[in-house]
């Protein structure tokens, strides 16, 4: 499903990704391990197609996004990627509900069925009764769980959590690491998690640090 081949990513003199390969099929979980700065989300903005690498080739279901113009990549993260980040980052202007259909209406999708959609993907997390208030009124664990909602809400081939726990509280961060860790078995994803928090590498099936711009696998921690 997606393949990274001797990936290439440099700033300036520095590679920060140097020479990365990757296998990863359906219905798995990833988890990337390293500290601040290692170049995790570099390797997770790659694979959406944000930036493109200076060398080598990402392949998801056969299709090369690293050949793609940045409008082809756009459209293409657009069908078949969902994106969590530390944040959330939902648009406070929007209700949670709006925020959650927004990627459906970017791609055409009319109001309506948008909105049943989006239903059915906050139900999903728990919390479409919360679908009409504003992001500045609902707390932090619940946002996270609208971002996986609106990640979630096209069916996407691809997973990415660029430390999707960072922002919360211990009792949050167990609840959000299940939810999106179970969209590789309810979506058949794969579901890539870049993190440096043990507690949340613990649910993925497969466990790679990143070290001076490689991937090395690492032992499974205490399944959860």
């Amino acid at each position: 499903m997606l393949h990274l081949d001797d990936v290439v990513l440099r700033y300036g003199s520095r590679a920060v990704l140097d020479g990365v390969d990757l296998r990863l099929k359906e219905g798995t979980v990833t988890a990337i391990m390293g500290p601040s700065g290692s170049g995790k989300t570099s390797l997770l903005h790659c694979i959406a197609g944000i930036i493109q690498p200076d060398f080598g080739t990402i392949h998801v279901d056969g299709t090369n996004i690293s050949s793609m113009s940045a409008s082809g990549r756009a459209r293409f993260r657009l069908e078949h990627v969902g994106i969590v980040f530390q944040f959330g980052e939902l648009l406070p202007e929007l209700t949670v509900g709006e925020n959650v259909a927004l990627p459906l209406r970017m791609l055409g999708t009319p109001a309506r069925a948008s909105g049943d959609r989006a239903l059915t993907a906050l139900h999903a997390v728990g919390i479409d009764s919360l679908d009409r208030r504003h992001p500045g009124e609902i707390s932090g664990g619940e946002i996270q769980r609208a971002a996986i909602a609106r990640a979630i809400v096209a069916r996407p081939q691809i997973l990415l959590a660029d430390e999707p726990t960072g922002a919360l509280d211990e009792e949050n961060v167990e609840s959000v690491a299940r939810l999106i860790t179970a969209q590789a078995h309810e979506l058949g994803a794969v579901v890539i998690m870049a993190t440096h928090n043990p507690a949340v590498a613990r649910f993925a099936d497969t466990i790679f640090r990143l070290r001076a711009g490689r991937l090395e696998e690492s032992a499974a921690l205490v399944p959860a």
